[in-house]
């Protein structure tokens, strides 16, 4: 459910930040990050553990580039070996400039598929019978560069018992954080991408905005790619451009115009069949000048 996840972003910011360095002779970065879960016997209060973990990139799933240019090190709890094709991973973002005191941050967080409960996504798992595609060790990855220009969240797919993942289903914002004034119009900005060779790409897809803003909340937006229906919602004034939804995966929310009430946090969740992916998106509304 949308709600336990976003519990998640939030801790992402409580850790300590994380540091990446690059390969010589590759795009792609080996990013350091931090591996949670909850501690075995947990209840509600259930205790986490932390793992330091390297994720070693590559951006093609049959390069044998990556390992054979540097094995694991022996300072990490954990090591990966990522596919990641559309290569969101390999952002400058995620790169900060040599000697830099700031740092992105990285969790990874075991997963497990399961159909959606929301209303507007229940034809993507219309079938009674789950997808033996699903029979894996599934994680998600959350990130946040160190220049404040990209936030991202992963949904990656391992065959049981490997180390081996691949990024199935991403979501990013390139502007998290935003300033607007009051009565011009807004786009937060949301793009996603789903790996075309999974067998989930083909089923549909939902998109759902929805606004929090000290402890309240409520829906602003909801689309049913599946169906190409609206979800009934009170919020007026908002809506995506559904030429780029459908051909690039801008997920992007469009205020049409800016209201004291928009400021607060928006989430962009974007579910394909028995998975999702969330980012937030910070809106500030400030006054015209004088």
């Amino acid at each position: 459910h949308p709600y336990s996840t976003v519990v998640y972003i939030t801790s992402l910011m409580e850790l300590p930040f994380c540091s990446i360095s690059f390969f010589y002779g590759t795009s792609c970065p080996v990013l350091e990050c931090w591996f949670v879960q909850e501690k075995p016997g947990g209840g509600f209060h259930a205790a986490m553990s932390q793992e330091k973990s390297l994720l070693y990139i590559n951006t093609d799933p049959d390069s044998e580039e990556t390992r054979s240019k540097q094995g694991p090190p022996t300072d990490h709890d954990r090591v990966y070996y990522v596919t990641d094709p559309a290569a969101t991973l390999c952002s400058s973002s995620l790169h900060p400039p040599e000697g830099s005191v700031q740092k992105s941050q990285c969790e990874i967080n075991p997963f497990m598929p399961q159909p959606s409960t929301v209303q507007w996504t229940v034809p993507l798992t219309d079938s009674a019978h789950s997808p033996i595609y699903l029979q894996a060790d599934w994680y998600t990855a959350a990130l946040q560069g160190f220049d404040g220009q990209l936030r991202l969240s992963n949904v990656l797919r391992a065959p049981t018992a490997t180390k081996e993942p691949k990024v199935v289903l991403s979501v990013s914002s390139r502007t998290f954080m935003i300033r607007s004034r009051l009565g011009e119009p807004v786009v937060l900005d949301c793009g996603f991408w789903v790996d075309a060779s999974s067998p989930l790409s083909g089923s549909g897809f939902a998109v759902e905005w929805r606004y929090q803003f000290r402890g309240d909340g409520r829906l602003v937006l909801a689309y049913d790619g599946k169906s190409d229906r609206f979800a009934e919602t009170q919020e007026e004034g908002v809506g995506l451009d559904f030429t780029a939804l459908h051909e690039t995966g801008d997920a992007s929310l469009i205020l049409q115009e800016a209201q004291v009430r928009h400021s607060g946090t928006y989430i962009c969740t974007v579910y394909l069949p028995y998975l999702l992916a969330q980012v937030a998106v910070e809106l500030e509304i400030v006054g015209e000048e004088r």
